[in-house]
């Protein structure tokens, strides 16, 4: 994966959320006069944004060249930019990318693509094949999911945007949020246990 060189990068540290929102914005403010003070940004958001194109769109090459396009649509459009949370703004871009490629590409994006590493010498072969069986089960029901709730589910657990964030993004309230992903999970969870236990009958 090769990240885009950008000079004027500043020192990271450790922000709070409310210091690093604060910290976005004056990026931002920075950025729109001298493009070159969005590396910082840039380097910031890039990983989160990545994951959550790659678990999206199953391909690392797809992602990292919608990734990219996030980045420089967001470059080119900081004088277009209105306030709020800078985060939210970035994946607003991101998602509205990651639906494009898919219409362009006109097949469905998965939002758990979970990669078995044959060098792995953790679990036993029978304990990784039912972690395989588990994860493809998983695939599965997320896959019957609406996209928006499969869109959800990868802005909340693949790429760590909170409740405020995700709810800018998706124009929705955190509040919503926070009960929309907590049913989601719910049923996922009920689904995937009678799924187990029917599995586990017709074993006896």
């Amino acid at each position: 994966m090769h990240a885009m060189t950008l000079p004027g990068r500043r020192g990271t540290g450790v922000f709070s959320p409310t210091e690093q929102a604060g910290d976005d914005l004056q990026i931002v403010a920075a950025a729109s006069t001298d493009p070159t003070q969005f590396a910082p940004l840039y380097e910031r958001y890039f990983p989160r944004i990545y994951a959550y194109c790659l678990r999206r769109l199953g391909s690392a090459q797809e992602a990292e060249d919608v990734t990219s396009q996030v980045f420089v649509c967001a470059l080119s459009s900081l004088q277009d930019y209105r306030g709020g949370l800078v985060a939210a703004w970035l994946f607003r871009i991101a998602r509205n990318a990651v639906l494009n490629h898919c219409r362009d590409r006109r097949s469905h994006c998965s939002l758990d693509r979970a990669d078995l590493d044959p060098a792995d010498t953790g679990p036993t072969p029978i304990e990784r094949l039912v972690q395989v069986e588990e994860q493809q089960i998983l695939r599965t029901l997320i896959a019957t999911l609406p996209e928006d709730q499969q869109d959800l589910l990868a802005l909340k657990l693949v790429a760590g945007l909170t409740s405020e964030e995700i709810g800018a993004v998706m124009g929705k309230s955190a509040g919503a949020v926070r009960v929309e992903v907590h049913r989601i999970i719910h049923r996922l969870r009920m689904r995937f246990a009678e799924i187990e236990r029917g599995t586990a009958d017709e074993r006896r």
